[in-house]
């Protein structure tokens, strides 16, 4: 999986893109790591969950610097994570779908047809950053990290805690 870090992705997934990056990590392992996301196939799924509206679309600040954006938009607790996942998969050719994607708390244990993406928080750090589970829970949490979207590791997953979950409901077509 391409890292959210990588500067040809632009600002907006390098700064805010962990959550979608996730997810479609989880399409690459549904393949079997079969298929790998290109650049180009990252920010199709970005500029289309923009213009569909699922995903928030990109604010500057007055000087033209980024300041916020790339957050997929929820309707209450349910947020718009089985649409990125369904447009990644269409775009590989993935033969599943999400059917789902909802919040569970952190000590939930995904079932047989589920993925999770995990919301970690740390203390001093303002908002959450994602990365994939292992659909394990363990004794120690940062075993059930299975990809981080920040190359060499967050800080979030070296000095934090899972939050809570998001939960994959994935189906074969």
């Amino acid at each position: 999986m391409k890292y959210q870090t990588n500067p040809q992705l632009g600002p907006f997934l390098n700064h805010w893109g962990c959550h979608i990056h996730s997810i479609l990590e989880k399409v690459e392992k549904v393949s079997g790591w079969n298929v790998k996301f290109t650049n180009e196939n990252v920010l199709t799924v970005y500029y289309l969950g923009m213009s569909k509206g699922f995903i928030q679309r990109e604010v500057f600040d007055k000087n033209g610097i980024p300041s916020d954006g790339c957050i997929i938009l929820a309707t209450g607790k349910d947020t718009h994570g089985d649409e990125v996942f369904n447009i990644g998969a269409e775009i590989l050719g993935i033969h599943y779908r999400a059917t789902e994607y909802r919040y569970e708390s952190a000590d939930y244990v995904p079932k047989k047809d589920e993925e999770e993406i995990l919301e970690l928080k740390r203390r001093g750090y303002y908002g959450s950053h994602f990365v994939s589970g292992t659909n394990i829970v363990g004794c120690n949490w940062k075993k059930e990290i299975e990809f981080d979207p920040i190359e060499g590791g967050s800080n979030c997953a070296r000095d934090g805690w899972i939050e809570s979950k998001r939960i994959l409901v994935i189906k074969h077509i």
